[in-house]
C-alpha cells in the first residue's frame, strides 16, 4: 500500500499526530485546567480565619449566587458560616495553621512563611484553570507575589485592598518606614501591586492614594464600601430584649441583676483582634472615669454593660486590668462569638464602639458597618477618612482620645434625645446592604454584566 521509501514519513506523522492529540486533549487540560468544570471559577484567598473574614465571605456568596464555581482558600480556626458550608457553589480549602515554636521570632517568621508558600503553591495547582483570583491584602507576603505569578495560566487577579500592609507593619517597628522589613515589605507591595487585573477598595481615599502613589491605572480601580451582610439587621420592635440579654446562653449571667433598661441602663459593644491598632485601653480607660464622675459627681448615672468581644495577641493583659479594678457601676464582659451568635448580640445593644484608629488612615473598619447594619449609633476613635462612613451627630459620636470617650459616654448614656437621635441616622444607614454595593463595583469593572 506504501512504497518503501514512503513508510517512515507514514510512521513519523502517526506519531506526529498521536502527540498532538495527546498534548491537545490530555496534557494540556491536565496543566492548564485540572478539575475547574464548565462553570466559571474564581479562587479566593484570606490569609486570615475564614469564619472571622466578613468581607471574603461575603465575595464568595455574590460570585456565587450568579452561578460561579466559589473556591474559598484560608484559615479555619472557628466555625465556618453555615451559608457558606450549605453553599453547593462554595468549596472551602482550610490553609494549615502554622504554630509557632520558642526561639527566634525572625526563625519563625521565615518557617511561617515558607509554610504559607508550600500550602497554597500546592492549592494553586490544584485549582489551575480558574478565570479569576481575588486575593485580600493585607497580607502582602507571601500571597501577593505567588498570586502574580499565577497569572501565568491565564488566571485574571483581583486584589481587594483592605489597608497598606507595609503601614500595619510599620506600627509593629514603633512607626518607622525605614526599618528593612518595612521598606522590603512597601517594596514588594508597590511594585507587584502594577500587574494586577482589577482592584478594589473600601473608600475613595484609598482608590486615590493608590493611583497617585502606586501609579495604578485609575480604571482599573473600583471602590466596594464594605456593607453588612443579610445577618445583621435591626432587633424587630416587637421583641423583648430586656429578657434577651438575660435569657440567651452565649451571654447569660452577663447582665447583673439590677440593670434596667427602662431607667436608662445601656449596653455597649466592641470587637477587636486585640493589636496596636486598636487600644482597648483607650476605652478601659474612659470607662474608669465614667466610674469616677458616678462616685465623685453623680450617683444617678446608668449603669454600663460592656461586652468586648474577639481575641489577640494583647487580650490577656487586657482581662488582667478588668479584674484589678474595683467596678461598681460598669460590668465588663470578654467574649469569643461564632459568626452566628456575633450578629445576634449586636442587635440587642444601645451602642457600638470603634476603636480602629488605621494604620493608613485610608480603611474603614468593617465593624462599623455591621454594627450600623444592625441599627447601632456608633461612638469611633476619629480620623479623617472616617467621613465617608460616620456623620457626627447623625449616625455616631467620634471622638480622638480616653476623655473624649468619656466626654461622648456621658451624652450618649444621659440624654434620651442623643440616643434617639443617633438611633435613627444608624437605622437609615442599616437600609445599605452589601449587594448593591457589590454589583456596582464588579460591573464597573466588567467583571460581571
Amino acid at each position: 500500500m506504501f512504497a518503501e521509501g514512503q513508510l517512515p514519513w507514514v510512521a513519523l506523522m502517526v506519531v506526529i499526530y498521536a502527540a498532538v492529540t495527546i498534548v491537545a486533549y490530555i496534557l494540556v487540560p491536565y496543566l492548564f485546567y485540572g478539575n475547574r468544570s464548565t462553570k466559571k471559577r474564581i479562587i479566593i484567598y484570606v490569609l486570615g480565619d475564614i469564619g472571622h473574614s466578613p468581607r471574603m465571605c461575603y465575595h464568595a456568596l455574590s460570585f456565587s449566587e450568579r452561578g460561579w464555581q466559589v473556591e474559598l482558600c484560608g484559615y479555619v480556626e472557628d466555625t465556618i458560616p453555615k451559608v457558606i458550608e450549605e453553599d453547593s457553589n462554595i468549596t472551602v480549602h482550610a490553609i494549615p495553621v502554622y504554630k509557632a515554636e520558642k526561639g527566634s521570632k525572625l526563625v519563625s517568621m521565615v518557617k511561617k512563611v515558607l509554610s504559607q508558600i508550600l500550602s497554597i503553591s500546592k492549592q494553586l495547582w490544584e485549582l489551575r484553570g480558574s478565570d479569576y483570583l481575588l486575593m485580600q491584602n493585607p497580607p502582602t507576603i507571601p500571597i501577593l507575589p505567588m498570586a502574580v505569578l499565577y497569572r501565568i495560566t491565564g488566571c485574571k487577579l483581583i486584589i481587594d485592598w483592605h489597608n497598606l500592609g507595609y503601614s500595619i507593619l510599620q506600627m509593629k517597628f514603633s512607626g518607622s518606614f525605614y526599618h528593612p522589613f518595612v521598606v522590603v515589605h512597601f517594596l514588594v507591595e508597590y511594585f507587584f501591586a502594577k500587574f494586577a487585573t482589577y482592584n478594589l477598595t473600601v473608600t475613595k481615599a484609598m482608590k486615590d492614594y493608590l493611583v497617585k502613589k502606586f501609579g495604578l491605572n485609575a480604571k482599573s480601580v473600583a471602590v466596594l464600601y464594605d456593607r453588612p451582610a443579610a445577618q445583621f439587621r435591626p432587633l424587630s420592635k416587637d421583641v423583648d430584649r430586656a429578657h434577651l440579654l438575660k435569657s440567651e446562653s452565649y451571654i447569660k449571667g452577663s447582665i447583673p441583676e439590677d440593670f434596667d433598661l427602662k431607667q436608662g441602663d445601656k449596653v455597649i459593644v466592641t470587637s477587636t483582634s486585640f493589636t496596636p491598632d486598636e487600644d482597648i485601653g483607650v476605652l478601659l480607660g474612659a470607662l474608669k472615669i465614667y466610674e469616677n464622675s458616678y462616685a465623685k459627681f453623680d450617683d444617678k448615672l446608668p449603669r454600663i454593660v460592656c461586652f468586648i468581644t474577639g481575641k489577640g495577641p494583647l487580650k490577656q493583659q487586657f482581662v488582667e486590668q478588668v479584674h484589678d479594678f474595683k467596678w461598681k457601676r460598669c460590668k465588663i464582659n470578654f467574649l469569643w462569638l461564632t459568626s452566628e451568635d456575633y450578629p445576634k448580640l449586636l442587635r440587642l445593644c444601645d451602642y457600638g464602639i470603634s476603636l480602629h484608629t488605621s494604620s493608613s488612615g485610608l480603611d474603614l473598619p468593617m465593624k462599623i458597618l455591621d454594627m450600623l447594619g444592625s441599627g447601632l449609633p456608633v461612638i469611633a476613635s476619629n480620623y479623617p477618612v472616617l467621613d465617608e462612613l460616620l456623620q457626627h451627630n447623625v449616625n455616631g459620636l467620634k471622638f480622638l482620645d480616653r476623655r473624649e470617650l468619656h466626654g461622648s459616654l456621658m451624652f450618649a448614656m444621659q440624654d434620651p434625645n442623643v440616643y434617639s437621635t443617633l438611633k435613627d441616622g444608624a437605622l437609615l444607614e442599616a437600609e445599605n446592604r452589601w449587594n448593591s454595593s457589590w454589583e456596582s463595583a464588579m460591573r464597573e469593572l466588567k467583571i460581571i454584566i
